[in-house]
């Protein structure tokens, strides 16, 4: 089953071959930074939902005890951050920490005096990951801010704290919440009969409201499951050796991608100052050579590796043949190695497996356990003997070897 969220198809949308170098290829990106904007919609994000699960359990705080809270709220942020905290504030050019301070106070007051009291809602989830099927083969993954009730209508409600109001992206916003309106079904169908989409743009104190219609997302999810289908094509034409899949698209966005050092757009130019960028053949022909070394290597380390644990694992077995779980400890210079030995149930059978399973009067509770591994049917059930699974469960051991620090 194929696994994507809308962040992913964005990337594929500014770029393709972005998308390669992340999702297929899968660089390595530099460490994630924390900015002022980033903090400060983290500790926005926090906030709310502090706010929402209050109300959530009938206990509406006072704006001075919701004020208190994000106060209390950033507090503990500067300590567990310590020194990093300033840094990151100190060292943006357009946010001095005071500024900081007054954003995140302002968001807050503003939204709390626009919707208080509060006695409309009736909050099912916040900040909550989900999962549904795009379609049988799709399956989407993402973050709700947050989920009302008011009445038979749902409400899904995302929060934006940009400096900029955006234009064109806010119809990415909104398709990506009617998207969510899938989960929905799938999981409350029942109870509701009208569902909306709320934006709010703190930084500008406006709440965009939009009713989801089954036209409205029947089309976007038309839109979506064939920008899917066109990846799933390229990914299948780049495993084949199709090198002009995944095409990069220049634009504004590449001054902050994480790829320019190996992008055939770029290659890098160093002066005494900064680093510029230009196109060079020559200099992309090079990395390319680099990461086809670097793969070699990797594979022959790779099948060394393999071959070692396999050496440890036949030792194991000479010093202990009994099919029971235990762990071994091989002493090196400086690191140990911890072998795990595990006994496994396998089914080899399905429909044997059922029927026996059915004639114990087991299928209820059994029935959904993965059928390569049936380990707590027989291991944690007296209900059950080996014996009455011939022909349809075998018995395998396995190994697990990892390096483990000398104590």
């Amino acid at each position: 089953m194929a696994r994507y969220s809308v962040s992913q198809i964005q990337v594929y949308m500014h770029c393709p071959l972005k998308y390669r170098y992340r999702y297929v290829d899968k660089i390595p990106t530099s460490e994630f930074v924390e900015t002022t904007d980033t903090l400060l919609w983290t500790l926005v994000h926090e906030s709310l939902q502090n706010l929402y699960n209050s109300i959530n359990v009938f206990k509406v705080p006072t704006k001075e005890e919701f004020i208190s809270d994000y106060y209390a709220l950033r507090e503990k942020k500067e300590k567990e951050t310590s020194e990093n905290w300033w840094k990151i504030l100190n060292h943006h050019t357009d946010l001095s920490i005071d500024d900081f301070k007054r954003r995140w106070e302002m968001y807050l007051s503003r939204y709390y005096d626009t919707h208080a009291p509060f006695d409309d809602i009736q909050v099912i989830s916040t900040e909550k990951q989900i999962s549904f099927q795009l379609e049988e083969w799709i399956n989407f993954l993402w973050f709700i801010d947050r989920l009302d009730k008011i009445w038979d209508t749902f409400v899904i409600n995302d929060y934006k704290t940009n400096k900029n109001l955006p234009t064109e992206e806010k119809d990415q916003y909104v398709e990506q919440l009617t998207l969510y309106w899938l989960w929905i079904q799938q999981k409350y169908a029942k109870y509701f009969k009208n569902l909306k989409a709320k934006l709010y743009f703190l930084h500008f104190d406006i709440e965009d409201e939009r009713e989801i219609t089954q036209n409205k997302l029947d089309e976007i999810k038309a839109k979506y499951v064939n920008i899917i289908k066109e990846i799933e094509q390229n990914k299948l034409q780049y495993a084949m050796w199709s090198k002009k899949i995944f095409e990069a698209n220049q634009s504004s966005l590449c001054a902050w991608c994480d790829y320019q050092s190996v992008c055939p757009l770029f290659s890098v130019v160093n002066s005494d100052d900064e680093v510029e960028w230009e196109l060079s053949d020559k200099s992309i022909t090079a990395l390319v050579d680099e990461f086809v070394e670097i793969c070699d290597k990797i594979s022959e380390l790779e099948k060394e590796k393999e071959s070692l644990k396999w050496i440890f694992q036949r030792y194991v077995i000479k010093k202990d043949p009994n099919d029971e779980k235990s762990d071994f400890i091989l002493s090196g210079t400086d690191w140990n190695v911890k072998i795990t030995k595990t006994l496994k149930m396998n089914v080899i059978d399905k429909d044997k497996f059922l029927e026996k399973i059915k004639s114990l009067w087991l299928f209820e509770e059994y029935a959904d356990i993965p059928w390569q591994n049936v380990n707590k049917l027989f291991l944690k059930s007296w209900k059950v003997r080996l014996s009455d699974f011939l022909w349809a469960v075998e018995e395998d051991v396995s190994f697990m070897v990892r390096k483990q620090n000398k104590k």
